[in-house]
């Protein structure tokens, strides 16, 4: 994982108790791990999310997910040559989320999305993902995929 783009509000937070204690059954959110990759519907699913998390108190872990798989791959000499989307769109999400007041954090992985994003999730013990819904017929949907192995509420923003 990568800390590009952490906002200074941010504070690491698993649930809402002292010390990042995790509490089973609280009310309402308190961390939300959010699939960004600067399309409409991943634009849909961040604002969705902020608002959210807004009105929960809750904290914000936005993952960019580079897919080994995708045309951004370039090779060059046998290596590969990834380009740094992950440090575009962290400049675009401070943009995004300046005045919404809520706190975040983003981080760049390299992976399959849904594995990535629900092994995030674990990780930090987060009460749901939010994505947008895939609209692209070359690959399968990151959402459909979470929505069968995820072991926490999935949220698919249109």
């Amino acid at each position: 994982m990568s800390g590009n783009g952490i906002d200074p509000q941010w504070e690491p937070v698993t649930g809402r108790l002292p010390a990042g204690q995790f509490e089973i059954g609280k009310d309402g959110a308190g961390l939300l791990v959010v699939g960004f990759d600067g399309s409409g519907p991943s634009r849909n699913a961040l604002a969705y999310a902020a608002g959210l998390a807004r009105r929960d108190d809750a904290a914000l872990l936005i993952a960019f997910v580079e897919s080994l798989n995708t045309a951004s791959l370039w090779f060059f000499a046998g290596s590969p040559i990834i380009p740094d989307s992950g440090a575009d769109l962290a400049e675009e999400l401070r943009d995004e989320l300046r005045g919404a007041g809520v706190r975040w954090r983003f981080v760049s992985l390299r992976g399959d999305p849904a594995r990535a994003l629900e092994s995030l999730a674990s990780t930090h013990m987060a009460d749901g993902i939010v994505v947008g819904r895939s609209r692209s017929p070359w690959r399968g949907s990151v959402a459909a995929h979470l929505a069968k192995r995820a072991h926490r509420t999935v949220l698919v923003v249109p």
